[in-house]
């Protein structure tokens, strides 16, 4: 699953996903958030008359056609059963979107010792998410997204046996694509990325409270103890 992450993106990265997406009017004022937190804003790309861009959604989805803004908040989406629901499987079909992010906070089965999960290089992942839009009774108008999680490889699986789908670059322009409309080709994409791309480094316990938001959130604890 995915409970937290990180979407810190400064300037040089910001550079280089303008680059690599081929993002239009992406500003640099995407807010720095060390423990993004479900129900908060997350920045996701997604495209629309054959421009991609950023939109800003509350990080659960919550599905239009839902009466009231409580009773879904679907923060994880699993990539085995998102064809059987209408929901989600519309979502595939229509209304994908790519979260970047540094990296994930998964918590050790066990003794719940949490670990920030990112890419070897340091760069950026991107999440395959669908999103959605909700209007409230008062009119108020809420747009959110829920990430697709799949199997853990065996990067993370002696930690948890669940992860997010990240995308690799050759998957990004299909993802983003609004002429793959067909589900079940999309779904092929819902993988696990191959072992050896993600390393886990202990973080300290401070990352548990959303209120804590800096860097010591995915600081590299200093304890002595091994991983697995």
């Amino acid at each position: 699953m995915c409970g937290r992450f990180a979407q810190v993106i400064k300037y040089e990265q910001l550079k280089k996903l303008i680059n690599e997406l081929k993002i239009k009017d992406l500003s640099e004022q995407i807010e720095i958030n060390y423990n993004l937190a479900p129900t908060q804003t997350t920045v996701a790309i997604l495209t629309k008359d054959n421009l991609r861009y950023p939109g800003f959604f509350r990080w659960g989805l919550i599905p239009s056609w839902s009466r009231e803004i409580g009773k879904y908040n679907l923060i994880n989406i699993r990539s085995e059963n998102i064809l059987e629901k209408p929901t989600f499987k519309t979502g595939l079909s229509r209304r994908r979107c790519l979260i970047p992010a540094n990296g994930f906070y998964e918590w050790r089965k066990g003794d719940k010792a949490p670990f920030f999960i990112h890419p070897t290089d340091s760069g950026l992942l991107y999440m395959a998410a669908i999103y959605d839009s909700w209007t409230a009774p008062d009119g108020s108008y809420i747009p959110s997204c829920g990430i697709i999680t799949t199997a853990a490889n065996q990067d993370i699986s002696a930690l948890h046996d669940r992860m997010p789908v990240i995308l690799s670059s050759s998957a990004v322009d299909a993802w983003l694509n609004p002429q793959n409309s067909d589900p079940i080709v999309i779904s092929t994409l819902l993988n696990p990325l191959p072992e050896g791309m993600l390393k886990l480094r202990p973080v300290s316990k401070y990352v548990n409270s959303i209120r804590n938001n800096d860097e010591r959130c995915w600081r590299e604890e200093t304890a002595t103890d091994t991983i697995f």
